[in-house]
């Protein structure tokens, strides 16, 4: 790839920024002037990591699916700030105060950003703390105005700006601040409710993607709801409240995670009870078919958009266009599925000690997959068997290449990214595994994602044609990750047999690093892979068949190990619930089932930890399989309630996510475990 191919920083905002339609000064407000803007996109000012995070966020693409690659004091600063959330979270308060601390003597005014994360944790803390409104609101407000100037103004709906922005502004505006003159579907409605309905309409219409979109939009419908609740209740303000609630919940199932999704539940299920309070006996209707139908009709498919076609369409339609079901039939069956949801949540929350209310905003700061540079480069140099000579020949000294690798000092980039180039390794930008400076290209490679994940594989094909058009091929990863999906798909479709999708994985995996490589480093401590090689390992390993299959799951497990440690595995969840989840079940088909469950136990353990929904369902089937498959052995038997009741659970996760492949297959095992 030539130097001006690369995706570097600036080519990549510049991308976003232009691919959106967005103008410098929209861009920039309140981060740094037009002008500072103009020469980063020059690559004549390199921003800090939080600053280039905040922009990249604003443009609607947040930090979880990258690989980013950091200066030593970079790394430094970002380990004391995922320390901190992790004592926030933890609710350690001593500790997280004495990290609090340290970071506050380090911020400046040079970094906005960083004293705006300052300032919202400190006002974390101060909530356990029960602090007063007035201390609160005073708190995130001076955190607020950093970034989003002039709120009183009333301007900030039609701004740009990141979920942690918004959340600021609804914490703000929730505590009683003044967010300028606001008018709302009810004029006689308290201020602090019409405000809150005219930050959902403005978040509706903000650029954010749906990742990062289903992070904020709950929470700020939740805290409406609970503001038009202090109202009595009747039949059309229950029908308001379930209208904006069902679009939170279904901004959580598009993306498979639980931020205030149990207090959204809890809500739903409670005004659905005063709802059919009102509803008086009809004509009898036939009974609806399905949950979904009665959801659709309640509107709770109107999600934010998340294809490039949705997505220049517009936000979704507004609640209050939608229709709610009234039959008692109806009624009951969303009902029903609301509660199972709820009671499912609790008893998962509760078995593994976890708060089932969501207690902060830490999810919103939490980053995974930051890297040192230094380390990247020592443990893939030694991965590859190559001298520091040979790797250093014709781009900088010996010297300056050990320095590098001890983390003794800032590398430049001319010379850290040639080096990356040398090691098979993208220079800069990796998004979801593939590299391209536009934005439409990285929802298509999210949906073809979606649809592999979903076993739709016609859609799955059309997808990855796309992307072949689209995306640049010579970059070596491009097209290891595109090659990769496209065996897989056709692994699905049965035009190809498990073998030949091994053959032609182990031939991706090669275009950025040779499978005997990883194979030597496997027991060592200097391993690193990209997502996408990881990726290509994981299948290898569920994908092989043959004498060589039990070697290929040590490989995986040890290469898992090394490239994902266990105190650092809330940093990397997303490719750690993958494997591991995979791991387990085959290792509960080999019979060591004991080991199989604790893996599965483990993995939901840390989803749960971080509001990750996508795998549990095939934890919990794991966990079921291994009991059953383990009573057979000493022929014993599992009672059949237990088998029903767990794989009750499986459904309704699957439902949850709209996995429809998965929830029509545990459906089946129901059928036939049961109903032989």
């Amino acid at each position: 790839m030539h130097d001006r191919d690369k995706i570097y920083f600036h080519n990549f905002l510049t991308g976003m920024r232009t691919g959106k339609d967005i103008t410098l000064e929209q861009l920039s407000l309140g981060l740094c002037t037009p002008a500072m803007l103009s020469l980063i996109e020059a690559d004549k000012r390199q921003p800090d990591k939080l600053t280039r995070d905040r922009l990249t966020e604003r443009l609607g693409f947040e930090n979880d699916g990258f690989e980013d690659f950091l200066q030593p004091d970079e790394y430094e600063q970002w380990q004391n700030q995922d320390r901190l959330l992790r004592a926030v979270d933890a609710g350690d308060i001593p500790e997280a105060e004495r990290l609090l601390e340290l970071l506050e003597q380090e911020t400046s005014e040079d970094s906005i950003v960083f004293l705006q994360f300052v300032l919202t944790m400190r006002a974390q803390l101060m909530q356990y703390k029960e602090a007063s409104r007035e201390e609160l609101r005073e708190t995130f407000g001076r955190a607020m105005s950093l970034t989003v100037p002039d709120v009183a103004s009333g301007t900030w709906a039609g701004r740009l700006l990141a979920a942690q922005e918004w959340n600021l502004l609804l914490e703000y505006i929730r505590l009683g601040g003044d967010a300028g003159p606001v008018t709302g579907t009810d004029p006689s409605a308290a201020y602090t409710a019409r405000a809150l309905e005219k930050l959902l309409d403005a978040l509706r219409g903000s650029s954010m993607d749906s990742y990062s979109y289903a992070k904020v939009y709950p929470k700020a419908a939740y805290f409406l709801c609970l503001e038009l609740m202090k109202a009595p209740l009747d039949i059309a303000l229950c029908r308001r409240i379930l209208r904006i609630s069902a679009q939170a919940l279904e901004t959580l199932r598009s993306c498979h995670r639980m931020y205030w999704l149990y207090e959204l539940l809890e809500l739903m299920e409670r005004v659905l009870g005063i709802f059919a309070g009102f509803t008086q006996p009809g004509p009898k209707e036939p009974a609806p078919v399905s949950f979904e139908q009665v959801w659709n009709q309640l509107g709770g498919t109107a999600a934010k958009p998340q294809s490039p076609a949705g997505a220049a369409a517009g936000g979704p339609e507004r609640p209050e266009a939608w229709t709610l079901p009234e039959d008692p039939e109806s009624l009951a069956l969303l009902t029903a599925q609301i509660r199972e949801w709820r009671m499912l949540l609790a008893e998962l929350y509760q078995a593994y000690g976890i708060p089932m209310n969501t207690e902060n905003c830490c999810y919103l700061y939490s980053q995974t997959q930051n890297y040192r540079i230094g380390d990247v480069i020592r443990k893939r140099r030694k991965m590859l068997g190559l001298s520091v000579r040979e790797l250093c020949e014709g781009i900088c000294s010996e010297k300056t290449l050990r320095r590098l690798e001890n983390n003794k000092t800032r590398s430049q980039r001319a010379v850290w990214s040639e080096l990356f180039c040398r090691l098979g390794l993208s220079p800069e930008y990796q998004r979801e595994s593939v590299v391209t400076g536009q934005r439409d290209v990285l929802l298509l490679y999210r949906a073809s994602g979606d649809a592999l994940n979903n076993h739709d594989t016609e859609e799955t094909q059309r997808l990855l044609e796309q992307l072949k058009d689209l995306l640049p091929m010579d970059v070596l990863i491009n097209r290891q990750e595109l090659e990769r999906k496209d065996c897989l798909n056709k692994l699905q479709k049965k035009e190809i047999t498990a073998e030949e999708c091994v053959i032609r994985l182990k031939k991706a995996l090669q275009y950025t690093i040779p499978l005997e490589s990883i194979k030597m480093a496997k027991d060592g401590p200097d391993i690193y892979l990209t997502c996408a090689e990881l990726g290509c390992v994981y299948n290898i390993a569920m994908k092989s068949r043959d004498e060589a299959e039990e070697f290929n799951l040590d490989l995986l497990q040890s290469v898992t190990r090394q490239c994902i440690p266990e105190d650092s595995i809330h940093t990397f969840i997303n490719m750690y619930e993958l494997i591991m989840t995979g791991v387990a079940s085959r290792l509960g088909d080999a019979g060591e089932y004991e080991k199989s469950t604790e893996i599965s136990e483990k993995v939901m353990k840390e989803c749960l930890l971080a509001r990750r929904l996508g795998t549990l369902d095939g934890c919990l089937y794991n966990r079921l399989w291994n009991q059953i498959e383990a009573a057979k052995k000493v022929t014993s038997a599992i009672p059949i309630t237990l088998i029903d009741r767990e794989l009750q659970k499986c459904i309704h996760l699957a439902r949850f996510c709209k996995e429809t492949f998965y929830e029509a297959f545990y459906i089946q095992q129901a059928t036939e475990l049961i109903h032989p």
